[in-house]
């Protein structure tokens, strides 16, 4: 307990909404009418594991079990790789093939909007992480102020060297 009570606002976040979405696509996401003519029309739910919905949840697996490596787990993996980018990376992907789902899916119900919700807040939460871990960017190039240019003396611009007839005979 107290490893979770030590994690980011964001790591929390992703595993949370990862978590979740990953049990959300157990519930109904589509509600088809189905007509049957003069027998009646039925209703048929589907829930989120069709070709789409096994994407999500396989990359939602690696998304979580990424996170729970890198964060909850003594194994030593590589400072050398961006586990933050990586991870804002796969919740990325997640949120972009649940919201492509949720476009293609016919009459999608609320289960599905849910997921996208969620997505977005393992994408919101890898974001944060990302943010807290980057390293600080190199300071600019401080350009010349006002009082830094007073205090050096001042120098006249060069004139440009002059061309004429007979110096470009020599030079060639």
């Amino acid at each position: 307990m107290e490893r979770i009570k030590a994690l980011s606002r964001g790591t929390k976040l992703v595993l949370a909404g990862g978590v979740l979405l990953f049990f959300d696509l157990f519930f109904t996401w589509q509600k088809l009418e189905i007509d049957y003519g003069r027998a009646g029309t039925a209703h048929e739910l589907l829930d989120g594991w069709d070709a789409w919905g096994l994407l999500i949840g396989l990359l939602t697996a690696a998304l979580v079990t990424l996170v729970v490596l890198v964060n909850l787990t003594d194994v030593e993996l590589s400072p050398d790789v961006p586990w933050g980018l990586i991870t804002l990376g796969l919740a990325t992907a997640v949120f972009v093939l649940t919201v492509v789902k949720n476009l293609t899916d016919a009459e999608s119900a609320l289960a599905s909007y849910v997921g996208i919700v969620l997505a977005a807040l393992a994408v919101v939460g890898a974001y944060m992480t990302r943010a807290e871990e980057r390293p600080e960017a190199t300071p600019e190039v401080r350009r010349p102020t006002a009082a830094r240019r007073a205090s050096r003396p001042y120098e006249a611009p060069k004139e440009p060297e002059r061309t004429t007839v007979e110096t470009a005979g020599r030079k060639w």
